[in-house]
């Protein structure tokens, strides 16, 4: 551990631009006094090792059984899968395990990711038979910028872009492969079995419901495992949800416009961007953010898989309407359906994920508050009481950057902004570590105070 500027014995004074402060708080004890590696990353192991055996036991079966035209792609899925969890588990090396090896790792992982994807990107326009490179460049800046809305979202403390640009290459890649094996399956063994008619059209949207939402969901499973520091409560598990689906709706919208065009572009990347994918598996992240702060394996259990059921639900919601409201063959009757099927099918869904979000960030928020005021109460603590109202509102906390910035230009506004997210990230840790939520040491508390502390100093911040 570095050492710390002040000895945390005895008082000393600390100041910024904001106030001056002396007092003395007892420090919560260690939620995980243990520092070996916990039991849930074996878990997710185990997790990892049981999708790629599945995809491995459904390409043989779809080969050798059913003889699909799509049985190529899926073995080839197995190697997708394979590529992306080892760049998935080198940017976790990277920024969890060995952050002294940050770089070299990461480039690695780049190499990696970039590789499967650009494996699968081939893979799906061969299986469609044309390089939809247009479809892929037109998704793109849309999809980017969704991901980028979504991630300020939490105002609180902002999800890490590395693991959010993770979350939705999972969906564009691991998931869409997982859905292509398992829908391809049925098809070949439910749907053919079916007299075309209302048992047919249940079975094909279950088909879709069930083989897209859970490859969809156990990737914000295994982010919240692996990663379970940077996910924090219900607000971080819909955003990492919704992100995974925008990675799903993204390469969903580069298959669909080979075969419809452009008009695919508008309904999945303008109507149906935030309305539909996004909203299914936020569903499940708010379902897995809850079982992040709720005590008992059996809640935690009832709290993932009441997730699942209704991201499965509102999908075959979707898809079952289609079969007793279809679409009108007049072109201006079909351009009102489809905005007002969304509205119908997938906009209470959405209002109750938006709900969720806006409660969890009141509850987020006044939690927040606490801590830093007792922060604030520490002889040698990273917040100062003046502070504790500007931290705890974003509107002040923007105030006072752009204050920096007019007083000290953009090297202030940029240290303002370290400082402050420094100092979130300390408020956040002790709100986890008094609810009993944390795997770390009590040390890695002290090590986001002497952050600050270095920071406010202007000495360069422990890593």
């Amino acid at each position: 551990m570095p050492a710390v500027a002040r000895s945390r014995s005895s008082p000393a004074r600390r100041s910024s631009w904001w106030g001056t402060s002396e007092a003395v708080a007892t420090m919560p004890p260690a939620a995980y006094p243990r520092p070996h590696r916990p039991p849930r990353y074996r878990l997710a192991a185990a997790l990892g090792g049981g999708i790629l055996a599945v995809v491995l036991l459904g390409s043989v079966v779809d080969l050798a059984a059913f003889r699909s035209g799509v049985a190529l792609l899926d073995l080839a899925g197995l190697i997708l899968v394979g590529l992306f969890a080892a760049g998935t588990w080198l940017v976790i090396r990277a920024v969890d395990h060995e952050p002294q090896k940050r770089t070299r790792h990461l480039v690695r992982a780049g190499i990696v990711l970039a590789l499967a994807l650009g494996l699968f990107l081939f893979g799906v326009n061969l299986l469609n038979a044309r390089l939809n490179v247009i479809g892929v460049l037109a998704s793109l800046p849309t999809t980017g910028l969704a991901l980028y809305l979504l991630r300020r979202v939490d105002y609180n403390e902002r999800e890490p872009w590395r693991l959010v640009l993770v979350a939705a290459g999972w969906g564009a890649v691991v998931a869409t492969t997982l859905a292509l094996i398992f829908e391809s399956l049925w098809s070949y063994t439910i749907d053919a079995g079916l007299i075309p008619g209302p048992g047919q059209a249940v079975a094909t949207a279950f088909n879709a419901a069930i083989f897209e939402e859970v490859p969809k969901g156990l990737a914000v499973v295994l982010l919240y495992l692996v990663m379970r520091d940077e996910f924090d409560d219900v607000v971080d598990g819909a955003i990492y949800g919704a992100a995974v689906g925008l990675g799903f709706n993204f390469m969903e919208t580069v298959v669909y416009m080979s075969v419809g065009g452009f008009p695919q572009w508008v309904f999945r990347q303008l109507l149906g961007l935030f309305l539909g994918h996004a909203t299914y598996t936020a569903l499940i992240g708010a379902g897995v953010g809850v079982a992040r702060q709720v005590r008992g394996r059996a809640q935690k259990l009832i709290a993932i898989g009441s997730g699942f059921v209704i991201a499965i639900a509102a999908h075959f919601a979707w898809d079952a309407w289609l079969w007793y409201f279809p679409h009108p063959s007049d072109p201006g009757l079909l351009v009102l359906s489809i905005p007002l099927q969304y509205l119908a099918m997938t906009g209470p869904f959405a209002i109750a994920v938006a709900a969720l979000v806006l409660l969890g960030l009141r509850a987020e928020g006044r939690a927040l508050t606490a801590e830093l005021a007792a922060e604030a109460e520490l002889p040698d603590g990273g917040v100062l009481p003046a502070e504790v109202p500007i931290l705890a509102s974003p509107g002040r906390r923007i105030e006072a950057r752009f204050r920096a910035l007019r007083r000290y230009g953009l090297r202030g506004y940029l240290w303002m902004r370290k400082l402050q997210r420094a100092q979130l990230d300390l408020a956040m840790e002790r709100w986890h570590r008094r609810r009993q939520e944390l795997d770390s040491p009590l040390e890695a508390e002290l090590k986001l105070r002497d952050r600050v502390l270095a920071i406010r100093s202007g000495r360069k911040a422990p890593s």
